[in-house]
């Protein structure tokens, strides 16, 4: 297979992930139209994919779930790994706040240069804005488009276009990207928008509309949207759905559209302008199900991350002045593949036993509210197609109760935690009515916490001058920003802060705070 930095054919791309996959990566579509076509485009551009809080365990179970279980000669980002062509190193990703980050400074980092505290969008602690990369190529006329399966006001995108003091005042976020105007703004968050939602009762869909945007709501309306104007695509209330769910529910697949489709819709808009482009791609809910100790909705949210690099591919395949960056803003939850039975034998078969699930923590756990035992237990077995026991089921009408107190701030999103540790291990052996049942082969994906991690991320760079762009061996996160000025020929220094410096100025929340914004989070 050709994965030169000029890219591969399309016969190539469906011979590598296989038909199937494609079929799914784009619902609808034909066998002979499964992946788009893309013009040449005049400038050059820049593509950011971030997989939000995937730390390297789950890229390799996305690896092994592709190649073992779908039987795909490989994944995408592993071809990149590989490619001789590309730089590979790990990133830092600590904030001002300490060495565990959440996404907004994380984010700010690579778009300013420069580390903040915890919570801040692209503004110092001191309350001075950060310039970012995106305000900076927009003053030079090029292309600005941004890509979640999150709400748009969410921390990642927002940290590219937004100064707050803080990451949840989600209805201010929406007004500076309103003020911004980006060309491309496609993801979730339709509260933040709806005047019915707002506070102060703006409708920010019509105001979008009479800046110019062709304003979208369903994927129908993505597929058919006018190519030659700015374009808003705001799919659902909160966040998109998991992919394993729109996978499942053919409701969610007809209204919301997959990160590869959004991407493309994206890509064919901003390759018009003739000076160049930035985008970022974000797979937000990777980060969510990791929250949720959800192993096959962090699996699969990546599966589709990595069906998005099948559509850059196509792209780079027309456009080869392109750079792609491939990284995540932080690790999450002490994500593990634990060797399981005698000399490990048993670990790939329980890493596989997670493809029997149907639906998402988030959907299973719905279900379940206000349910008995009972009924939990025939839910579990429905949804994951995992048959638990009933002193594991009455572990879940505990965690799922009003008054349950996880171990304070580590397994905050219950009953998702307890679910997952279930998940994570093997039904025991137990007598039903004398006659001994043997344990029952469950999963091997083990947690150590609902929280963000500390460990180094994994930086991928490949397509046009990818090697130029030092990103290769052990960088920071800031590091991104000035690689991303060295691509567009930008010389700029924002202002900055020592940890010492901005110590006087950091608010720690209370546990009520804290864990009020924990759900928001992810709600």
């Amino acid at each position: 297979m050709d994965t030169s930095t000029s890219g591969i054919s399309r016969r190539d791309l469906i011979k590598l992930i296989g038909a199937g996959a494609l079929a799914a990566l784009l619902p609808g579509r034909s066998q002979a139209a499964l992946l788009p076509s893309f013009e040449p485009a005049r400038g050059q551009g820049l593509i950011m994919v971030v997989g939000d809080g995937m730390p390297l365990g789950v890229t390799r179970a996305m690896h092994e779930i592709r190649t073992g279980v779908f039987g795909h000669r490989d994944s995408n980002l592993y071809a990149r790994l590989r490619n001789p062509g590309s730089s590979v190193g790990l990133m830092g990703t600590a904030s001002l706040s300490g060495i565990v980050t959440d996404s907004a400074p994380a984010s700010a980092a690579w778009a300013t240069g420069v580390k903040t505290t915890n919570r801040l969008l692209s503004v110092l602690p001191d309350g001075r804005p950060l310039t970012t990369i995106m305000e900076l190529l927009r003053e030079r006329g090029y292309g600005c488009g941004l890509v979640t399966t999150t709400r748009v006001t969410h921390a990642t995108p927002a940290a590219w276009v937004s100064h707050q003091m803080h990451r949840d005042l989600e209805d201010a976020i929406a007004l500076d990207l309103l003020a911004f105007r980006p060309d491309v703004l496609l993801g979730g968050g339709a509260v933040h928008f709806d005047a019915a939602k707002r506070s102060d009762k703006r409708d920010l869909f019509g105001e979008f509309s009479k800046a110019g945007f062709e304003v979208v709501r369903e994927r129908g309306a993505l597929r058919t949207a006018d190519d030659t104007r700015p374009l808003m695509g705001i799919f659902a209330p909160s966040h998109l759905a998991y992919a394993v769910d729109r996978h499942n529910d053919a409701s969610l697949r007809e209204r919301q559209p997959s990160l590869p489709e959004m991407t493309a819709a994206a890509l064919a808009r901003l390759s018009s302008n003739p000076q160049g482009f930035i985008l970022q791609v974000e797979a937000g809910r990777i980060d969510h199900a990791n929250h949720s100790n959800d192993a096959w909705g962090a699996i699969t949210d990546t599966l589709e991350l990595d069906d998005t690099l099948a559509v850059i591919e196509l792209y780079l395949a027309a456009n080869p002045k392109t750079l792609v960056i491939v990284t995540s803003d932080h690790g999450n939850s002490g994500w593990g593949i634990n060797g399981t039975g005698v000399d490990y034998n048993d670990a790939t078969a329980a890493l596989h036993s997670y493809g029997s699930a149907k639906a998402s923590f988030e959907v299973i756990i719905k279900k379940m509210k206000g349910r008995g035992a009972t009924e939990i237990r025939e839910l579990v077995q429905e949804y994951t197609g995992r048959a638990i026991s009933p002193e594991e089921a009455a572990l879940l009408v505990d965690a799922i109760s009003a008054d349950y107190a996880p171990y304070p701030g580590d397994f905050i999103y219950q009953p998702d935690a307890t679910l997952g540790r279930i998940l994570s291990h093997n039904a025991p052996e137990r007598r039903v009515k004398g006659v001994l049942q043997p344990a029952v082969r469950r999963g091997n994906v083990g947690f150590t916490s609902c929280n963000h991690t500390a460990e180094e991320q994994l930086v991928l760079a490949y397509g046009h001058r990818a090697r130029e762009m030092k990103l290769e061996g052990l960088v920071d996160n800031t590091d991104l920003f000035q690689a991303m000025c060295r691509y567009f020929g930008i010389s700029h220094r924002n202002p900055a802060m020592t940890p010492e410096q901005a110590a006087p100025f950091l608010r720690v929340s209370s546990r009520e705070e804290w864990q009020r914004h924990a759900k928001l989070h992810i709600a």
